[in-house]
């Protein structure tokens, strides 16, 4: 018998998320208390899931029209084929949990402070870095690099780990007050955003060749910019103006904008996989600009839509619970959302429950892997307790 409790693991590819798990897992809670009370799984939660899809906006297709539109997916009656592992991090309430494309590395970062960062490679750990303040991991690459930024501010400072075990801080571009990091690529080209004078942010670029030059993306003048996720082919997705439209980078950075679904205006690219984008929509109907800081600030669970970046569609998912944020993609276009009790895969057609461990409840997934075969999360017990690390292995 294998004593690794990663043993499962070590040959399962793994990708990039941006998910506070913790926050997402607090927030479950504060809804199971308000509404349902307590849920002891989530399948029982998994009631009515609608998708609407074929959506007639375009983003960018050259080779003829948007495809029909799929039916209405059916709820999967049949396990995820999904077993999740708990990982040896710690008794440490999880702040984060982290993949990358390749699925060697797996980073969870502690949610109290002081700030702690676990790094596995091929279920082994590497790395443990520790900080006298909070730190926020946001993605992992294939190289084992990981990326952040520290402290409890969204404005960073930003950072990425080193070989060495510790944090090497990224530059502010000229004028900026802080920078913050959300993405990295295999190659090491980082992207996050800048907050710049008058309450302003712009998408910022650091290149793996240049990694002391901060480069701002293109932005439309007196607009505000945020990158979120970038690709191994250098396409960046992201945001203008705290979520007034969607947008991609591409490789050249020359920008295009996204469609929103009719009567959901705004909206976050969040995710690229492939010819994926993932990201929530209906931003502006949900969210209210705060003056005081130049953000939008959250009203309610805002529903996330996938883009089909060569097909031109954009498909919006309508359920209960979803959370902004919460949402990954795989290289088929298969969603993991968070819901409040609990995690589902959306392909389109269907919608599949991921279950919670034996003994936990309020499972969520930080990030999935380019296949979809590995989840990075956490839960907690069912009888309550701190925030724990999991993976979960998938057919």
């Amino acid at each position: 018998m294998n004593d690794n409790p990663f043993a499962i693991l070590t040959d399962e590819p793994v990708p990039d998320s941006r998910v506070g798990v913790g926050d997402v897992i607090a927030a479950g809670r504060a809804r199971v208390r308000r509404r349902r009370g307590v849920v002891t799984g989530v399948c029982a939660a998994l009631v009515v899931l609608i998708v609407s899809v074929g959506v007639a906006a375009t983003v960018r297709a050259p080779h003829g029209t948007p495809s029909n539109p799929a039916p209405s997916p059916t709820v999967s009656a049949d396990p995820s084929g999904c077993v999740a592992t708990r990982l040896p991090v710690g008794e440490e309430d999880i702040g984060s949990a982290h993949t990358d494309p390749s699925g060697r590395y797996l980073v969870f970062n502690r949610a109290p402070d002081p700030g702690l960062v676990v790094v596995y490679r091929d279920g082994v750990e590497v790395q443990r870095i520790s900080a006298g303040q909070r730190l926020q991991v946001t993605a992992v690459n294939s190289a084992g690099t990981a990326v952040g930024r520290q402290g409890g501010s969204p404005d960073g400072p930003a950072f990425r780990t080193t070989a060495q075990g510790t944090l090497a801080f990224l530059p502010k571009p000229s004028g900026a007050l802080s920078v913050s990091a959300q993405g990295i690529n295999a190659a090491g080209d980082i992207i996050g955003e800048a907050t710049m004078p008058g309450k302003k942010f712009r998408a910022v670029l650091w290149r793996h060749s240049a990694p002391d030059v901060a480069v701002l993306l293109p932005t439309p003048s007196g607009s505000s910019s945020a990158a979120h996720d970038i690709a191994d082919d250098g396409r960046i997705v992201g945001d203008f103006n705290q979520g007034e439209q969607p947008v991609l980078w591409n490789a050249d950075l020359s920008t295009t904008v996204l469609p929103t679904p009719p009567g959901r205006p705004g909206g976050v690219a969040q995710r690229i996989a492939g010819d994926w984008v993932i990201g929530p929509v209906n931003f502006l109907a949900m969210n209210a600009f705060d003056a005081a800081t130049g953000r939008r600030t959250g009203a309610g669970d805002i529903p996330p839509a996938r883009w089909h970046l060569s097909a031109g569609t954009v498909e919006p998912l309508v359920a209960p619970d979803i959370f902004a944020g919460g949402n990954s993609v795989t290289a088929d276009g298969t969603v993991l959302v968070n819901r409040f009790d609990g995690v589902v895969r959306w392909t389109g057609a269907t919608v599949t429950p991921v279950p919670a461990p034996r003994g936990y409840n309020h499972a969520q997934i930080g990030s999935v892997s380019a296949d979809g075969r590995l989840l990075a999360g956490a839960a907690t017990k069912s009888t309550g307790g701190s925030v724990e690390p999991f993976a979960w292995t998938c057919r």
